[in-house]
C-alpha cells in the first residue's frame, strides 16, 4: 500500500460518511513518561530538518487565567512529512512527546519543523491531543505555519486576525539560527 492509499484510508474515509464529517478518534496514545514537564524535546539536533521551538501559555476559558497542569500529547511529520517509514502510519509516530503547563500555563515543544504529507496538499502541521484527568483524550487545532503554500486563504488571515492565539503561527528565525514559534491557546471546557 502506497501512502497515499494509506492516506485516504486511514484519515479521509473516517471523518467523511454519506458527506457528513464524523468525530475521529485520537490516535493510541503511547506510554506517559514518570515524568512530565512543561518542556518537551522531540528529536535529537541530527534529526533532519529546520530546529524549531514552539512556546506558548494555555489559558482557561476566560482567557486571563492560566491554565496550570493540562496534559498533552504531540506527534508529528519528520520533515519528508512521513509519520514512521516503516509504514507511514499516523497512529504509530515516530516524533512524538508528552508536556504538562507549568504553574504559568506555560510550554515549550523543541522539534524540527514537519513536511507535508508526501504528494499531498495538506499544510505541514504539528498535532496536538489533550488529556484530561478526568475525561476523553481529544485533539485541538493542529500548530500550523504561516507562509505554507498549502493554507487555505482562511488560514492565511488567521495570524493577522487571531494574533497570539491563532492555530497558524507566524514564523521567525531566531539569533540563535532556530526557528521559533509562538502560539497562547484558551481551553474550551464544554
Amino acid at each position: 500500500m502506497n501512502l497515499q492509499t494509506l492516506f485516504l484510508s486511514t484519515i479521509l474515509l473516517p471523518l467523511v460518511v454519506a458527506g457528513k464529517i464524523l468525530a475521529q478518534e485520537t490516535p493510541p496514545l503511547p506510554e506517559r513518561p514518570k515524568t512530565i514537564t512543561s518542556s518537551v524535546t522531540l528529536v535529537s539536533q541530527k534529526e533532519p530538518g529546520e530546529q524549531l521551538i514552539v512556546n506558548g501559555v494555555f489559558y482557561s476559558r476566560d482567557g486571563k487565567t492560566p491554565a496550570p497542569g493540562v496534559l498533552l500529547y504531540v506527534y508529528q511529520t519528520d520533515a519528508t512529512g512521513v509519520y514512521n517509514s516503516d509504514d507511514g502510519s499516523w497512529q504509530r509516530p515516530r516524533i512524538n512527546g508528552w508536556f504538562r503547563t507549568d504553574k504559568d500555563g506555560r510550554y515549550e515543544i523543541r522539534t524540527i519543523k514537519p513536511g507535508s504529507y508526501p504528494r499531498g496538499r495538506n499544510p505541514a502541521h504539528i498535532h496536538l491531543v489533550i488529556v484530561p484527568d478526568n475525561g476523553a483524550a481529544r485533539w485541538l487545532d493542529d500548530f500550523l505555519f504561516e507562509g505554507d503554500p498549502f493554507l487555505s486563504p482562511a488560514g492565511r488571515e488567521r495570524p493577522s486576525r487571531d494574533g497570539r492565539f491563532s492555530y497558524v503561527m507566524k514564523i521567525r528565525k531566531g539569533k540563535d539560527g532556530l526557528l521559533h514559534c509562538e502560539r497562547d491557546i484558551i481551553l474550551d471546557t464544554r
